[in-house]
């Protein structure tokens, strides 16, 4: 059986009871994040709530995530905080959980919001300018759609996609297949694709464009983006057997610990759930088998 973690109901409290669990930089509130953070809360109010733990030995509750929230809220003179209630003292999990957007899913979350509200609300809840919201808006123009479907999960820097809309629809989807082949979205090798492409796939602008390419400066290009992909699939190749070996190390001690009877059954009476993924770690063949990542969270 899974435990709770975290308490299934927002609590209200206090800012200025509320202890840090670290030291934050001197300077942090003249940070662009610290700003947006601001300006969010005075428009919405607080979106995520503060993660605290109550400390009994010290009689503090403890912010364990949403430090930069509390003082925008303290500066903002707001005085009670919507809070949820950790079972242990831990930052990690509500922090490994965050799920970072990529610029396709920025732009769909930014023309969705237009659709309820004005440019400069949004401006105002998310402390960018109206220019930066509008270049968001637009980044897409001229990609093909089934390109973007299939960069929405992909890591891409928004150069590259000005680097895709010079290619023609057809060329974009055959330079997006290749980027994830090679897993490699940056500007750089985006560019080398373009400078491969023919001139028959490029979308000019204006009527007397000459097209010219440089073949020596082409073929460098390339070559050095293959050099960067040959060494990046070595280093993973390295990480992969050092991971091995430490894997094989820890599936021992826990196969060992598995075969010590007091162990087994101290799991048993109070960790069962825990119990239940030693085992399935201590059956892995391979850090490719299937059991791996069913066992992970």
């Amino acid at each position: 059986m899974i435990k709770l973690r975290f308490g299934d109901n927002f609590i209200s409290l206090e800012t200025n009871k509320l202890t840090p669990s670290k030291e934050l930089l001197e300077n942090v509130k003249r940070s662009h994040k610290y700003h947006q953070i601001v300006t969010s809360i005075e428009s919405l109010g607080i979106i995520e709530p503060i993660i605290v733990y109550y400390d009994k030995e010290n009689d503090a509750t403890k912010i364990l995530d949403g430090h930069l929230r509390i003082e925008a809220l303290k500066d903002l003179g707001i005085e009670k905080a919507p809070c949820i209630l950790s079972s242990i003292d831990d930052a990690f999990t509500p922090n490994k959980q965050v799920n970072h957007i990529n610029v396709v899913e920025e732009h769909r979350m930014i023309i969705k919001s237009l659709a309820k509200v004005s440019i400069e609300k949004l401006s105002a809840a998310l402390g960018m300018s109206v220019e930066s919201i509008r270049d968001k808006a637009n980044v897409m123009n001229g990609i093909d759609p089934s390109v973007i479907s299939k960069l929405s999960d992909k890591p891409i820097p928004k150069a590259t996609f000005d680097v895709l809309r010079k290619m023609k629809p057809i060329r974009q989807i055959e330079a997006v297949g290749t980027m994830i082949n090679f897993d490699n979205y940056s500007k750089k090798f985006a560019m080398s694709i373009l400078d491969a492409t023919p001139a028959s796939m490029i979308v000019f602008k204006g009527k007397n464009v000459s097209y010219k390419r440089d073949i020596k400066k082409t073929i460098f290009r390339l070559e050095q983006e293959m050099a960067t992909t040959s060494e990046d699939t070595k280093k993973l190749q390295n990480e992969y057997g050092s991971d091995m070996l430490k894997f094989v190390i820890i599936q021992s001690y826990i196969t060992k610990l598995l075969g010590n009877t007091k162990v087994l059954h101290w799991f048993l009476e109070n960790e069962s759930d825990y119990l239940n993924e030693l085992k399935r770690i201590s059956s892995i063949n391979s850090l490719d088998d299937k059991n791996l990542s069913e066992s992970s969270p």
